[in-house]
């Protein structure tokens, strides 16, 4: 693991999360391609569960995790933050303009397009299982083809 005390890239996260949004949170994609670029960093961590300090939000404008801090470096965005990363080691961020333009591509893709609607079946499945609205746009959904087809 690349977590260091004294790493000069520091990103901040929540101390704990429920259990439904374990793995969900957005620090995760950040750690992610840190561990893969092989870059030690520190965490700060927040308690998510109260308010952020005030000058948190000059950080971080929408009082959400990750925030990135390397030297005069502030980021917000994981998009943002990914790149950044991507840009120091080109297993992530392929030097080739053609395979730069498509790792780009599909991380905006996937914070865009995939990601919404993973977020909408995740509150459809978690949240309002129950209710005959989610039953019928989670069975229209096409992630249970299978189950549609087959009259489930």
């Amino acid at each position: 693991m690349t977590i260091q005390s004294d790493a000069a890239i520091e990103i901040t996260a929540f101390n704990w999360v429920p259990p439904f949004a374990a793995g969900l949170v957005r620090d995760l994609r950040v750690r992610w391609a840190l561990e893969e670029a092989g870059l030690s960093y520190r965490a700060r961590l927040l308690d998510g569960g109260s308010e952020r300090p005030a000058e948190y939000y000059r950080e971080q404008p929408f009082g959400q995790v990750p925030c990135y801090r390397e030297g005069d470096l502030r980021l917000f965005e994981t998009g943002a933050i990914i790149q950044h990363i991507g840009e120091k080691d080109e297993r992530l961020l392929p030097r080739d303009p053609v395979a730069r333009a498509r790792a780009i591509q599909w991380t905006y893709a996937a914070l865009n397009s995939v990601e919404p609607a993973l977020q909408n079946l995740t509150a459809i499945d978690l949240f309002y299982a129950d209710q005959e609205w989610a039953k019928l746009r989670r069975r229209g959904s096409g992630f249970r083809q299978a189950e549609n087809q087959e009259g489930g």
